[in-house]
């Protein structure tokens, strides 16, 4: 895998994460709004193909149910492990970049 790829991958996940704190505010604000239907975000994975295009997440943001917040706030927390993660990528992609640099330099 090229740092490329990888570094396109984490920010399309930071993407996602976005979309997924995006839809918890949404959700958490409109709570006691008399018909509103909670946003959902569903994501799938984004198979890397041959040659130059790298794999990454797809978001679908769905209206699914009443708001419960316990669940909304369950799902921040995954959303911030998650942010976590793509951004300690982006992170050490920058580190071996610089690396490398360094190395030809």
């Amino acid at each position: 895998m090229r740092i490329s790829s990888a570094l396109s991958s984490a920010v399309s996940g930071l993407a996602a994460n976005a979309a997924s704190v995006q839809a918890v505010a949404e959700n958490v604000a409109n709570a006691n709004t008399p018909g509103y239907r909670a946003v959902r975000v569903r994501t799938s994975s984004v198979i890397a193909g041959g040659g130059s295009s790298a794999g990454g997440v797809q978001v679908t943001r769905v209206r699914q149910g009443d708001v419960n917040l316990v669940r909304e706030f369950s799902r921040l927390i995954q959303a911030e492990i998650s942010y976590t993660a793509n951004a300690q990528v982006v992170r050490t992609a920058d580190d071996i970049t610089h690396e490398l640099i360094d190395v030809v330099a």
